[in-house]
């Protein structure tokens, strides 16, 4: 056990985690802690998609959103924009945010949210939702799994040779090429993936892979009519920095555009696709306030502090994973220098 994870163990043994939280509400600290969560799930050794965004077990979620229940007043969009706005939030103010879209955020997730009275916001890549495509990175994940290669030889966007003898690794290579390569033909870099990879694919094969772990609209629309919040996470999931400003403003608005047309509601905030801050790049950040968007939420570890000057489209978010405790989950709100920087900005 790690030193973190000593003194979290510690803090709530001693109730030491709790009586932090007790105090800051009764004090009124503006503190707002923001989770992320993507998918709600366990993977198997059979599982084909990417291990990394199944963030939480459905055991580990009720566990910690009853912890939430008992520590912290749970808010939504409107009270999020409204203290960033300088209005005084409830006592131990929270967040709950999912990125991306996934199914399991209706089917498993939602039924505990509801159970125990408790609100979430939902980001979402609307053009998997509507074209029924895989995530990028999970379709990464599912041609590593089932290439019978040794090895893949790509040219595009240049000459490299990826080993299959260490698949994680190999997935990680692949995925980090779509992050951080500028101007990035995706389609292009998927396609010559596949060929390299040997695996059969066809449109109605993603169209059934993307139905296995992706909403439809008419799902994401009860997420909504069960008075949840439904927000952007960009067009294609392309981490902002890297677009062209043509690209990047359409990417942009045309996820409002979707979810407008989709939902009847315009969105304000959008989750950073990878979730890099922005905060180098005033390019992103004016083409963000021409397009809509109120504020941006990146997925590096932190709270908020609302006692001081906020950038509004830096909001950081606590960063969870399969591999924190409950000691851990609490201890890390309790004490935020605890918690460990994101792994990596992944969905």
């Amino acid at each position: 056990m790690g030193r973190r994870e000593q003194l979290a163990s510690l803090l709530a043994r001693s109730g030491g985690s709790g009586a932090i939280l007790a105090a800051r509400a009764r004090l009124r600290v503006p503190v707002l802690s923001i989770l992320t969560y993507h998918h709600v799930a366990e993977p198997g050794p059979d599982y084909h998609f990417d291990p990394d965004v199944a963030d939480v077990t459905p055991e580990q979620f009720r566990r910690q959103m009853a912890l939430v229940r008992r520590h912290f007043n749970v808010i939504g969009v409107d009270e999020l924009l409204a203290g960033l706005d300088g209005a005084r939030l409830p006592p131990n103010p929270c967040l709950i945010t999912f990125d991306d879209g996934y199914r399991s955020n209706l089917d498993v997730a939602l039924p505990i949210l509801r159970e125990l009275g408790l609100r979430a916001v939902f980001f979402i890549a609307t053009r998997f939702v509507g074209e029924r495509r895989l995530y990028w990175w999970d379709r990464i994940a599912y041609l590593v799994a089932t290439s019978h290669q040794p090895e893949l030889t790509l040219t595009y966007p240049r000459p490299q040779t990826v080993s299959l003898a260490d698949r994680a690794r190999a997935r990680a290579a692949l995925v980090a090429v779509v992050k951080d390569e500028p101007g990035l033909e995706l389609a292009r870099f998927l396609d010559e993936l596949t060929r390299a990879a040997g695996v059969a694919w066809s449109a109605d094969l993603e169209r059934g892979l993307a139905g296995e772990l992706i909403m439809t609209w008419e799902e994401i629309r009860r997420l909504r009519d069960a008075g949840m919040d439904v927000e952007s996470h960009g067009r294609d999931h392309r981490v902002l920095q890297t677009l062209a400003p043509a690209a990047l403003r359409d990417d942009l608005a045309g996820a409002r555009a979707d979810l407008l047309r989709e939902l009847g509601r315009p969105a304000r905030v959008i989750a950073y696709p990878v979730g890099r801050p922005i905060v180098r790049f005033p390019d992103v950040k004016a083409a963000l306030a021409d397009t809509g968007y109120r504020c941006g939420l990146t997925n590096a570890t932190g709270v908020v502090r609302l006692w001081r000057r906020h950038d509004r489209y830096a909001v950081a978010r606590v960063a969870l994973d399969r591999e924190i405790s409950d000691d851990m989950f609490l201890g890390q709100l309790a004490v935020p220098a605890l918690a460990y920087p994101a792994r990596h900005y992944a969905s």
